[in-house]
């Protein structure tokens, strides 16, 4: 009889029932905390994302890709045969169209989403979720940005209640930027 057999057979049924369920357990615990770190990780995505909106913007608007129009193949063939030399600046131009494509489609669906927030917030009868879209939007979208500060004094609130309404709009917006994959199940 093999050890394993052995240590097996000396197990009664309720010591394998209880090994069973802390072992599944565990695996439930360990499932809900990288649900979890995979949640932190979409609002610091959203934070960031806020952030970086308006370069971001600027990237997509004044890319030499968005700037040539696609019907205009042949000023964006001269475009690219210019660009072009070895591999190397083959693939820099490459990755150039690509980021100012991503950035586009992001900055695109960014608008979307915050717009969709915007009406959410502006229609709400809480007054709390109207300045929330107020501070992200002056924080982070407007042009004249405001620092966390200039927001306080503006919403006449303290500076950790706009600490805080950003995090609460990072949540509500990760189910707007993701989807079903912003949502918490925990």
């Amino acid at each position: 009889m093999s050890k394993s057999s052995t240590i097996t057979a000396k197990l009664d049924a309720e010591t394998l029932k209880e090994i069973t369920s802390c072992v599944i357990g565990t695996l439930r615990d360990e499932e809900a905390r990288m649900m979890e770190e995979r949640h932190d990780r979409m609002r610091a995505n959203i934070k960031q994302a806020l952030r970086k909106y308006r370069e971001l913007a600027a990237h997509a608007e004044k890319s030499v890709y968005s700037a040539i129009r696609a019907e205009d193949d042949f000023t964006l063939r001269d475009l690219l045969d210019l660009m072009k030399g070895n591999g190397r600046e083959e693939f820099r131009v490459e990755s150039i169209r690509e980021s100012a494509a991503r950035a586009r489609l992001m900055v695109d669906h960014m608008d979307r989403m915050l717009e969709s927030y915007r009406i959410d917030c502006e229609s709400s009868d809480k007054p709390e979720e109207r300045r929330r879209y107020r501070v992200i939007y002056h924080m982070f979208i407007s042009q004249d940005r405001m620092t966390p500060e200039e927001a306080a004094r503006c919403e006449f609130v303290d500076k950790s209640t706009v600490y805080r309404d950003i995090d609460i709009a990072a949540e509500r917006l990760s189910v707007l930027f993701f989807g079903v994959y912003g949502l918490s199940f925990l």
